[in-house]
């Protein structure tokens, strides 16, 4: 039988995983080899590394955790009001969001990395905010661009395209089937199988480098796993193995690239490590799991003021980060005071824009707040 009581170990891993956002995006003003809206002179081999370690667990958490939350939001509620929420707590900000927050950002690309010299007001009185993919490097360079908000839009329409699987889960006859196979998911061919459903998203047509049907395979297992609590007390048994070793593999499969991309594609040297790699991510995330449950499933005050806060803080945070970056890498400081100092700021002013915003009434649901 699923949890009746508030899931509070939901709630810590996603507050968790979004704020791993800030020093992530601060370091990809000073990783190298991936263009961004703004660069330091002081880039890092290592940290595309750690960047590349990070991506491969992250964004797939959040979208699993997506995926559970949605099992408890129809514990509660109809398909339709489910879909009326969606659209004010997704659609809604992305919309807002792509008027009012990524314009600057590509203002501040536009300058960086191609010598744009409009004001911001001639950027945006102008259109040229929406011109479309700049010097083949996209909005980073300037123009059209959607930024941190392509994680609002694929949420948005995964779970659209899920519905009839989220319909099916209200049911009696579904709610039975995806008990049965949350069960399997909890046993060692269990994780082989979550692995190759992983894999299948991962090779399915990807039209525009955010692989929908890869974060769609996370969501719905997201949503299966909650039908059943076997899955989350066998995470918490093998939490810390589990863990290790999906990191292990995460850190293998980051470093190994140049091996990697040595074998023909397709081939069957490729399809063996790609299936280790979704195992890898598979049990990083039962690990993840397993210690929140563990360590993290109790409420405080801490939890009261950022679970509400951390989806205003995402759909914040690059924006500030980017406008700051803009004038701290000009600064006569080492790379290391620089990151520092972006880092500090980004969180300050992040969270002072929340405070902000939460006290108006009428802007609160541009930035997803009830």
């Amino acid at each position: 039988m699923s949890e009746p009581r508030r899931v509070h170990y939901i709630d810590w891993l996603r507050v968790l995983a979004v704020l791993l956002l800030f020093p992530f995006h601060v370091s990809r003003v000073f990783n190298a080899g991936d263009p961004f809206y703004v660069k330091s002179p002081y880039v890092s081999s290592a940290l595309t590394a750690l960047l590349a370690f990070i991506s491969e667990w992250h964004m797939p958490l959040l979208f699993l955790l997506a995926g559970a939350s949605s099992y408890f939001a129809l514990r509660k509620r109809t398909i339709n009001a489910y879909t009326t929420e969606r659209v004010k707590r997704l659609l809604v900000p992305f919309v807002f969001g792509l008027f009012v927050l990524i314009p600057p950002q590509t203002w501040i690309g536009g300058r960086f990395n191609s010598g744009y010299t409009g004001s911001f007001l001639h950027y945006l009185t102008s259109t040229d905010f929406l011109v479309f993919n700049i010097r083949d490097g996209g909005d980073y360079y300037g123009g059209f661009g959607i930024g941190q908000l392509w994680f609002v839009l694929w949420l948005f329409m995964i779970s659209m395209v899920a519905l009839p699987l989220l319909a099916w889960g209200r049911s009696e006859r579904g709610t039975a089937a995806l008990g049965r196979f949350a069960r399997l998911l909890a046993k060692p061919q269990g994780w082989l199988l979550a692995a190759f459903i992983i894999l299948v998203g991962e090779v399915l047509p990807d039209p525009v480098g955010i692989p929908p049907f890869y974060y769609l395979a996370f969501f719905m297992l997201g949503y299966a796993i909650m039908f059943d609590a076997s899955v989350i007390q066998i995470a918490e048994r093998i939490r810390w193995p589990a863990l290790i070793t999906g990191l292990a593999v995460a850190a293998w499969f980051a470093l190994t690239w140049q091996w990697r991309e040595s074998f023909p594609d397709p081939s069957a040297q490729r399809a063996a490590i790609s299936i280790v790699a979704s195992l890898g991510r598979w049990l990083t995330l039962l690990g993840m799991l397993g210690l929140g449950k563990r360590y993290l499933d109790k409420p405080g005050p801490a939890l009261a003021y950022l679970a509400p806060a951390s989806y205003p803080l995402y759909i914040i945070h690059q924006t500030v980060i980017v406008l700051a970056a803009y004038f701290i890498v000009d600064l006569a400081l080492p790379g290391s005071v620089q990151w520092l100092l972006l880092f500090v700021v980004t969180v300050a002013g992040t969270f002072a824009v929340y405070e902000a915003v939460r006290r108006v009434p009428w802007i609160r649901k541009g930035f997803g707040l009830r």
